[in-house]
């Protein structure tokens, strides 16, 4: 019995001297990392930032042909769906950002400065898409000023649903846009961003919308009271946009602003005339036009995810 006693006593006199020298070894080497990372967000540190969301665009929309003095013209009101995304890269501080919109509902009317009042439409194609790379190179934390270069295509076709069945393909649009672009941030909870870019060029092709014309003889006892234009030509113009914007959570922003584009330049083009009762007999004639014009504008609603 008593030799048990020393054996346990002996024991444990060893372990406690050999307690130090294990813990000096095992000091030694790193502690250990774990298998998987505390959190599944980006580190803090991460140079990117991505934006995901939809909006709500409200426009106004408007195409003009001049010619011979006579203004035809063809206005909708559009509600567009659009889908954007941006990608910040802090580290170099620039951006990517793209959308693409198309409207889910579009009414307008037909007016001309030689016939008097105005005849309704509703039914169309209006739609875009386009990318901008930007570069925000001056500022501090708050604020970043810098320019951006892009591209956007736009498809204009308000009244699809016009008479003449033969002839809807409405307008296309190719714009190369450079600009200046501005970003702020005040306290992680507020945003503001503002953008103007000039169009130096423009690319127009394709059909205008159905105008109102006087009534004109194009022979074979047809009286024509209607005209569609194909267009093509070069045009230029501008854009703006100014979006503010509120950061309920750190993942969520809300963005209320406005946008415009403007477009206008000289355009050849084929008139198909004919008359709205029977509009397969046609009258086609080449003219080149004193200007055509576009635009749309109008108030943003969007709503984003940020991570």
């Amino acid at each position: 019995m008593s030799r048990t006693h020393t054996v346990a006593t002996v024991s444990s006199a060893v372990l406690m001297i050999a307690a130090p020298a294990l813990a000096a070894d095992y000091s030694m080497y790193p502690e250990l990392r774990p298998a998987y990372p505390n959190q599944w967000t980006l580190p803090d540190d991460d140079p990117l930032r991505f934006e995901v969301g939809l909006r709500y665009w409200y426009s106004k929309g408007e195409q003009t042909v001049k010619l011979d003095g006579e203004d035809l013209s063809a206005k909708d009101t559009s509600h567009i769906l659009e889908g954007h995304f941006r990608i910040d890269d802090f580290s170099t501080s620039s951006y990517l950002k793209g959308m693409a919109g198309y409207a889910i509902a579009t009414d307008g009317e037909y007016t001309s400065s030689e016939v008097p009042g105005a005849i309704d439409f509703e039914g169309g194609h209006i739609g875009y898409a386009g990318a901008d790379f930007g570069y925000l190179p001056f500022g501090n934390d708050r604020v970043r000023v810098g320019a951006f270069a892009g591209y956007q295509y736009n498809r204009e076709a308000p009244d699809i649903a016009r008479v003449n069945l033969w002839d809807v393909d409405g307008l296309d649009i190719h714009s190369l846009r450079l600009g200046l672009a501005a970003k702020a941030e005040f306290n992680e909870m507020f945003d503001i961003t503002a953008e103007v870019a000039g169009v130096p060029y423009a690319y127009i092709n394709g059909s205008t919308p159905e105008y109102v014309i006087d009534p004109t003889d194009i022979g074979g006892g047809v009286i024509a009271n209607r005209a569609v234009g194909r267009i093509d030509g070069a045009a230029y113009g501008a854009s703006a946009e100014l979006m503010a914007g509120v950061h309920p959570t750190p993942n969520l922003t809300i963005r209320a602003g406005a946008r415009a584009w403007f477009l206008k330049g000289p355009a050849t083009a084929e008139v198909n005339a004919y008359n709205s009762v029977d509009p397969d007999t046609i009258g086609v004639w080449g003219v080149v036009l004193d200007e055509i014009a576009y635009s749309r504008l109008g108030g943003l609603l969007e709503i984003t995810g940020r991570f």
